[in-house]
């Protein structure tokens, strides 16, 4: 999601920027003190939504909102103001949203589930992990092919732990419970840790697997995952839920029952 931000109040608009590009929804963030170059930026560029100050010297949010929407009508307009009298003259112009001051990444992420005009989002990160339903996961929208069937496994626990260092022998007695610990087990899953690295090297993709001596993790931020997309409350990922995680797998009930705990909580 391609957003900009417009306020003649620099602190203001910085703060509100910095929020903004925290949040995982949005791809890009641009943010204008000048309401002719918004404008001339949203002439040229691709932007989805469009946060306006209404109450700003020279130009006012409400006429930049009506030459915005002559040069793009397909933009979302979210209006922030700490003046209520002005919600009138939003709802005129069709907004997708109405903020008031101070804006909240509660109230924004409320706006942008609720746009006039949804975005279709894609994801920017190459790799993607699927945990609702069966694992999968894949390197530039391609399930990835491994050596050894046990390799995928191997991800989706590290996928599961987010990011944390799990040890040899943790992930041994998950992925292969009560079964004996053996030499021939432990250069088993040597082999499962090589096959992973190569697959990702050859996709130049290595920096995502941290390792320590006898300890292995993944870098969570690297993957676009319904899961951690769940944990952040994206409404996408909620609905995309249907009581299935990591089905394949029967260490993953642990998670699945901690996803349906809160989902019978939150939801």
């Amino acid at each position: 999601m391609r957003v900009i931000s417009v306020d003649d109040e620099k602190i203001i608009l910085e703060d509100f920027v910095d929020m903004l590009s925290s949040m995982h929804e949005i791809d890009s963030v641009e943010g204008f003190t000048d309401c002719d170059e918004a404008l001339e930026y949203v002439k040229n560029e691709d932007v989805d939504v469009a946060f306006l100050d209404i109450h700003m010297r020279g130009m006012d949010g409400i006429e930049l909102a009506k030459r915005m929407k002559v040069v793009k009508p397909g933009i979302n307009i979210v209006f922030l103001t700490a003046y209520a009298e002005y919600s009138m003259q939003a709802m005129k112009m069709h907004a997708s949203g109405y903020i008031m001051k101070p804006a909240s990444e509660e109230d924004v992420r409320r706006e942008l589930e609720d746009l006039r005009r949804p975005v279709q989002t894609e994801s920017r990160k190459r790799l993607r992990a699927q945990c609702f339903g069966n694992f999968e996961v894949y390197i530039d929208n391609m399930p990835c092919t491994f050596r050894y069937i046990k390799t995928k496994e191997l991800i989706a626990y590290l996928i599961d732990r987010r990011g944390a260092y799990v040890t040899n022998g943790e992930i041994l007695g998950t992925l292969w419970e009560d079964k004996e610990v053996t030499p021939s087990l432990e250069n088993y899953l040597r082999n499962l840790v090589g096959d992973m690295r190569g697959v990702f090297k050859e996709a130049d993709l290595d920096s995502v697997i941290l390792k320590k001596k006898g300890m292995i993790a993944i870098v969570p931020e690297a993957f676009d995952c319904d899961y951690y997309r769940w944990i952040d409350g994206d409404v996408a990922a909620i609905n995309a839920f249907s009581g299935e995680y990591m089905s394949q797998y029967s260490w993953s009930e642990y998670t699945l029952a901690g996803i349906e705990s809160r989902m019978e909580e939150d939801y």
